[in-house]
């Protein structure tokens, strides 16, 4: 198992992190947390650390400028980003810097996960030695997927595609790595292009779809509010009302009653 640190300038960002990620299950087995590139430094010198999980824009240094003094001072950590900016000019550094994966908040945890459990796998096979370079892979990857979507993506109606596939797969948990490879697309460039086109993260979008098809459900049949959860790929009933009523400012049971009375 490998150590990670959490870099971030903002505290609740980390705390929930620690918080929603199951680190073990991933392979992680200790946490450390920094605020800024230079706390990052002290703790990465002093302590064991495997995986930078990291902010890019951050007071007294980003999050790129941190890795590139990793990887000027030959320390060898593996990088995932978790940040708000889907900038190209951010990815291409990230990736130049052999940055494992770029993740946009807010931040959809199963995906995390999928992401962090890979990279240790990955590691692991490092470690073995297994396969080669995980930096250097990863940036032959993305320069050619980069490359080839660059010249082709103007082609294809990237927003059409993205929304069919979730309308299709509505039942299923669908991560941003599942569109992206049905598509053959690079995942960074899906989700940089999708809200270029609509101003919304691909996973803003699921939610979207996913609450304007369940109040559709309610407003149109007498279904159980469990089965209309199931239908629109919310397993948990819980988490599904909680997600409902942020977006509508009611839970299902009281949508559907005002929209009952409305009719009457």
């Amino acid at each position: 198992m490998y150590n990670a640190i959490l870099v971030d300038d903002e505290p609740r960002t980390i705390e929930a992190l620690e918080k929603n990620v199951d680190w073990r299950r991933c392979g992680v087995r200790r946490t450390f947390r920094a605020s800024g590139m230079q706390e990052a430094i002290r703790v990465i010198t002093q302590e064991k650390t495997d995986i930078l999980i990291c902010d890019i824009e951050m007071p007294g240094g980003s999050g790129l400028r941190l890795l590139e003094w990793l990887r000027g001072q030959q320390i060898k950590l593996s990088c995932i980003f978790v940040t708000c900016h889907p900038e190209f000019s951010y990815m291409r550094k990230a990736i130049q810097l052999n940055c494992y994966d770029y993740i946009l908040k807010p931040i959809d945890y199963e995906e995390f996960e999928r992401v962090l459990t890979e990279l240790v796998a990955k590691m692991e096979a490092v470690d073995a030695g297994e396969s080669g370079s995980l930096g250097e892979a990863w940036t032959v990857l993305n320069d050619e997927t980069m490359g080839q979507e660059a010249r082709g993506g103007k082609e294809r109606d990237v927003e059409q595609e993205v929304k069919k596939y979730v309308r299709e797969h509505m039942v299923d948990n669908i991560a941003v790595a599942d569109i992206a490879e049905e598509l053959h697309f690079n995942p960074q460039y899906l989700m940089r292009t999708f809200k270029a086109k609509t101003g919304m993260s691909i996973m803003e979008y699921i939610i979207q779809a996913r609450v304007t098809t369940a109040k559709r459900i309610l407003r149109e049949t007498e279904l159980p509010v469990k089965i209309v959860a199931d239908m629109t790929g919310y397993a948990d009933y819980a988490y599904f009302t909680r997600v409902f009523r942020k977006s509508t400012g009611q839970s299902p049971t009281e949508y559907r009653n005002a929209h009952r009375e409305s009719a009457d």
